[in-house]
């Protein structure tokens, strides 16, 4: 019996061992992307890297691209934390870095949401332009933030955020043919819906100046703070037109105001939350309290905020879809989800509404929208 065991750790070994060089073979080589070249393959990723785009260490960026065979073009803004001062500067309080290879962007790509490739997906044929999150600047920033660690020693925090966009949407331009969409979507979660919120003119005006079919889509992006516009041109050295639209204190409605002003009915204009989101919460009480925090008080205090916030976004004809029913990582506590355009939810119907997510944004994107769950900001969470 001894034998035996003996040799069944012996042929267990090395079927971990085998497991493990595969997995190291496939993230190595399989999930990394060639350099995009003129005239790319529909259906195929590419990375884009330039010598000007880095991450918040000064390490190589790289965004990613894959050409469609509809005339339709997806700009992806992903998320993750934010940097307004040095105690935010910190590594853990963002992502940080372009983990190679493209690890982030495979995440953002393959764990069920719209830019997956999910069978039956109405995004499934559209040109995808992805902008994994490394900058802690709501992809915006162009400058240099000193700022003293915890260990107490001098670091520098590469806010290079629209520099890393800006590079890569002129090379995707130049070598890709995508420049006469007819629809462009411009979209983007938690830190990467700031993003598009703050940069939707910016693709439009530069990129795609004659789409007939704008849409904006914020995820999960909305928190109140006097001092963003501080923090876009002292901290984060974000470029003067997109940083004197910031005039409030609440970052999203600005911007979605400043494009309903530039463009009229001629943009669709979109903004969901989840009614008691755990994550938004959080850093809504750091800036409101200085407390990287959350509990249930957080959470009411959010939800507060958003439905005073509400009419103000349906004032402008933004599209709304608030919901609740998924749990903030299944805390027992009484929060809701954090974003869903990243994850397989996207796909699934609320009964309540009986609609998807993605149902919802394919009907604003065809002309016929509508706000659903703004009613659940009344809901009591007991």
């Amino acid at each position: 019996m001894g034998k035996f065991f003996k040799w069944l750790f012996i042929i267990f070994g090395i079927l971990l061992a085998v497991i493990l060089i595969t997995v190291v073979f496939v993230y190595a080589f399989v999930l990394q992307y060639p350099e995009l070249q003129d005239n790319p393959k529909v259906g195929k990723w590419y990375h884009v890297t330039s010598d000007n785009m880095k991450d918040s260490e000064g390490g190589e960026y790289r965004s990613l691209f894959k050409k469609g065979s509809e005339n339709k073009v997806m700009i992806y803004f992903a998320g993750g934390g934010v940097s307004i001062n040095g105690d935010t500067a910190r590594e853990d309080t963002y992502n940080t870095k372009s983990v190679q290879p493209d690890s982030l962007a495979n995440v953002t790509m393959n764990m069920g949401g719209i830019a997956s490739e999910v069978e039956g997906s109405p995004f499934e044929n559209w040109t995808i332009i992805l902008f994994p999150y490394a900058t802690g600047d709501f992809h915006c920033g162009t400058g240099k933030f000193s700022y003293t660690d915890t260990d107490g020693s001098q670091k520098i925090l590469y806010h290079n955020g629209y520099i890393n966009y800006s590079e890569s949407m002129k090379i995707i331009m130049d070598k890709a043919g995508i420049e006469d969409a007819d629809t462009v979507l411009v979209t983007g979660y938690s830190a990467g819906g700031f993003a598009a919120a703050l940069l939707a003119d910016d693709v439009f005006s530069n990129y795609f100046p004659n789409t007939e079919n704008k849409n904006v889509l914020v995820d999960a992006a909305m928190l109140w703070y006097e001092e963003w516009k501080d923090v876009a041109e002292n901290v984060w050295k974000t470029p003067k037109g997109i940083s004197d639209k910031l005039v409030t204190n609440n970052l999203t409605l600005d911007c979605l105001v400043s494009l309903r002003e530039k463009y009229g009915n001629g943009i669709n204009l979109m903004f969901d939350s989840s009614t008691r989101d755990g994550d938004l919460a959080k850093v809504q009480n750091y800036l409101d309290n200085g407390i990287m925090d959350v509990d249930e008080a957080a959470a009411d205090v959010y939800q507060e905020k958003l439905k005073h916030t509400v009419p103000q976004l349906e004032e402008i004809g933004v599209y709304l879809f608030v919901f609740d029913g998924v749990a903030w990582y299944d805390d027992p506590r009484n929060m809701t989800a954090h974003t869903i355009i990243a994850t397989p939810a996207v796909w699934v119907p609320f009964e309540e509404f009986e609609q998807s997510f993605a149902g919802w944004l394919v009907d604003v994107i065809n002309g016929n929208g509508q706000t659903l769950g703004v009613h659940l900001l009344d809901k009591t969470y007991e």
